[in-house]
């Protein structure tokens, strides 16, 4: 019996590279699309930024933004309506919305230092990760989360009272507590189960926001970050892949989608 297979992978320092490039994962994407794999992007970016990677990618499949406080589900992706239609879309709302975040930030910032993609111009932003100014723009645009770039203890300690408060790669997330990657998955992995039967589910990370998401799929991995060391993860069973970003993405797919080549999905 031919093995089925959805794949939840993070974007930066996974499947993007430090220049936010896809390229050394560019062939197996190209024949996991051909398959009609199912490339779910779990990520803390927004839907603006999500929706320009999955234009240029050619993947279009459901994703989750901003650390799982929503699903985008194509309309009519599984045949019944999920979530809240609007623009095209299914969504499924596990956060809060951003302006209650910014709020309780600003009641924060009263008291202790705290510094957010909020308080940035898009240059400024630009200029602390190295995104173009385009995509910088995109960054800005949060729906359900806010992204830290410098606080205090205390601020954060302040803010965890109401929000999740997640230390990424290099900047802080602050989302709804009832969101978390891994819930995300788990009901779209549900979703996949009553359309297709059995699935195994592969998710692949690089840091400590995608502990959630990693212990949700059947096949966790982490690839290594650019320093050549894998984030400090507990997850059973947890596979490292001895390459950086993407081209360990690649390790990953080629280590446990054995048979991509033996099965269309329609």
């Amino acid at each position: 019996m031919v093995r089925i297979y959805v794949i939840f992978t993070d974007l930066d320092g996974t499947l993007l590279d430090e220049n936010y490039s896809y390229e050394d994962a560019l062939p197996v994407l190209e024949t996991l699309k051909r398959k009609n794999v199912p490339i779910i992007f779990c990520s803390g970016k927004t839907k603006s930024e999500m929706e320009v990677i999955r234009r240029k990618t050619g993947i279009y499949h459901p994703f989750i933004v901003e650390d799982g406080s929503a699903i985008y589900i194509p309309r009519n992706y599984f045949g019944e309506v999920s979530g809240k239609v609007t623009n095209g879309f299914e969504v499924i709302v596990l956060g809060v919305e951003f302006e209650k975040i910014a709020e309780e930030i600003e009641r924060v910032r009263k008291k202790y230092y705290i510094k957010c993609y909020s308080h940035l111009t898009i240059e400024e932003v630009a200029r602390i990760t190295g995104l173009s100014i385009e995509e910088a723009k995109l960054a800005k645009q949060r729906e359900f989360s806010e992204t830290v770039v410098e606080a205090s203890d205390e601020a954060l300690e302040a803010l965890r009272k109401k929000f999740n408060i997640v230390i990424g790669g290099r900047f802080v997330h602050v989302f709804g507590k009832h969101a978390d990657k891994g819930k995300a998955v788990r009901i779209l992995t549900d979703l996949y189960r009553k359309k297709w039967g059995e699935v195994t589910t592969v998710g692949i990370g690089n840091s400590y926001t995608d502990e959630p998401m990693l212990r949700a799929v059947d096949i966790p991995a982490i690839v290594k970050n650019p320093q050549g060391n894998w984030a400090e993860l507990r997850v059973e069973n947890l596979y490292r892949a001895n390459a950086i970003g993407p081209k360990g993405w690649v390790e990953v797919i080629k280590t446990f989608v054995k048979n991509v080549d033996d099965y269309e999905r329609k």
